[in-house]
């Protein structure tokens, strides 16, 4: 830890066939800053220009280059990546391999794989390597069709969260990707400001602090819930009576995809309400000394109620500054130990699902009109690709071919199945007058998450078949989606409302 040594960080340009190069002296303003919802690092600096000046190198630090920050006096690399932005006032943005994880669409098919697995294969198609993947039993069976690494990462541990209660967190290192459950113990951060000065513990001293108290994010009853065959079941629920008579009624909808099991259902929703039903209290240290163990994720203890921060608080970002008056950093903290939002007076209720929740279907066409066959011919269709002037058999079926084409699909759909939606349009604006005349349209801004079978509408301009959701993002299978059939990952601002034709 840092107790036993001064920070001597050291910036290193690594280039193909020649020797590292120590260039600290010539980069200025050097950051890193690492948020807990990203996969990478972002390192930033301006590097020293002076083209009349004989006595500034022109190191001519260009896209590509490879960057190595290190801290000499620790022994330990803290950012190793690339450059990616090189701006001609010297501005330079660089970042770890985790940016590529960002930036590579893959395709990806996934039956009945361990969710530990689909991210190491998802990583190997993205050439990205992984130091260590947390055991993950949840079971995998999806498509992803050029979707980027990162946003599939994000969806299996998302999953995973439903399913355990835990929470986890996709970080790149040195060595490759990390994937941990979220550490709830805290570490002891130090700052040594000199060799002949004692290390002290850096809570001791802080900056300004800002922050927050907030039930934004507070649910006091939660539901798990299955879609089945075109109904849908509750499988438990638990609610605290104290927090709704004191909050209001907040219910959170969590869907799950397999049957755990009547045991783990109630084990599930007693452990989502004790996340759900806190107070978020949020704080920002505007200036704190630097660590290089403080990392997202990690977890600090504090003990300065004067500043309105006390007790164990989980980094979400920090922002690390390098030079000028010294290491120093900048960190935005949650806190772990906020008691329930109120008296906890749960109510549980646990009925269990069908066994075939999770069984899949064995057909890909077809079927009884029900929303798991309509979505089961939407999947028969990934990687349909138009003929050039909008020619696909869609338009053809509907006898209006070489015009837009994703109502056309979604009707071709429901006609093969028997679906209970109409399969004479071709306007988007047609569809969703038609449930909404019907009282089966719901807006975003009515906090709707959609079911499987849904319509999803943005606009007069698109539709898509949904074939699940979370309270973030929604996927869909598109017709005349970049001219082909393919499965879309939506969030919520890019959307208007949903048709439900399942709905009572």
């Amino acid at each position: 830890m840092a107790y036993g040594y001064v920070d001597e960080h050291r910036l290193y340009l690594e280039r193909s066939g020649a020797a590292a190069r120590d260039i600290t002296a010539f980069v200025g303003d050097l950051t890193a800053t690492d948020d807990i919802t990203a996969l990478s690092v972002e390192l930033t600096g301006t590097q020293l220009i002076s083209e009349w000046d004989k006595y500034v190198p022109k190191i001519a630090l260009a896209p590509g280059d490879k960057l190595r920050l290190r801290n000499e006096a620790a022994g330990a690399d803290v950012f190793v990546g690339q450059l990616v932005k090189v701006g001609l006032d010297g501005a330079l943005t660089a970042y770890d391999r985790g940016w590529y994880l960002g930036r590579s669409g893959i395709i990806l098919q996934c039956s009945g794989m361990a969710a530990d697995e689909a991210i190491r294969a998802a990583c190997s198609k993205a050439g990205v390597g992984v130091a260590s993947v947390v055991s993950l039993p949840t079971k995998i069976s999806e498509v992803w069709l050029g979707d980027a690494v990162s946003d599939i990462i994000a969806d299996i541990l998302e999953r995973c969260s439903a399913e355990t209660g835990k929470e986890y967190q996709a970080r790149m290192s040195p060595e490759g990707l990390v994937v941990r459950e979220l550490p709830t113990a805290e570490i002891r951060a130090f700052h040594k400001p000199a060799a002949n000065l004692a290390a002290f513990n850096i809570t001791w001293a802080l900056g300004q602090v800002s922050g927050e108290d907030s039930i934004a994010e507070l649910y006091n009853a939660v539901v798990l819930a299955a879609e089945d065959n075109g109904k849908v079941y509750r499988g438990a629920q638990a609610s605290n009576a104290a927090s709704i008579a004191k909050y209001g009624f907040l219910q959170y909808v969590e869907s799950v995809t397999e049957n755990p099991g009547t045991a783990q259902l109630g084990q599930m929703v007693r452990t989502l309400l004790a996340q759900k039903d806190r107070v978020g209290r949020t704080r920002t240290v505007s200036e704190i000394w630097g660590c290089d163990e403080v990392t997202s994720g990690t977890v600090l203890g504090f003990n300065s109620p004067a500043f309105g921060i006390a007790g164990r608080h989980r980094v979400t970002r920090v922002v690390h500054h390098y030079g000028g008056a010294g290491h120093t950093m900048e960190l935005e903290i949650t806190a772990l130990d906020e008691p329930r939002a109120a008296d906890s007076t749960d109510k549980v209720s646990v009925w269990g699902l069908p066994d075939t929740i999770g069984a899949g279907s064995s057909g890909t066409s077809g079927g009884n009109g029900s929303a798991a066959s309509f979505v089961s011919v939407a999947r028969s269709q990934l990687g349909y690709k138009e003929s050039p002037g909008n020619i696909n058999k869609y338009g053809a079926w509907a006898g209006n071919n070489g015009v837009a084409w994703c109502v056309y699909f979604v009707c071709w759909c429901a006609a093969q199945c028997g679906a209970p939606i109409p399969t004479n349009y071709g306007y988007v604006g047609d569809m969703s007058a038609y449930f909404q005349a019907r009282g089966k349209y719901r807006t975003v801004s009515s906090g709707y998450i959609p079911q499987a079978g849904d319509l999803m509408i943005q606009g007069d301009r698109h539709i898509g078949i949904v074939t699940g959701a979370t309270r973030s993002s929604v996927q869909t299978i598109e017709g005349n989606c970049s001219d082909s059939v393919r499965p879309m990952t939506r969030y919520y601002s890019e959307i208007s409302g949903f048709c439900t034709p399942w709905a009572a």
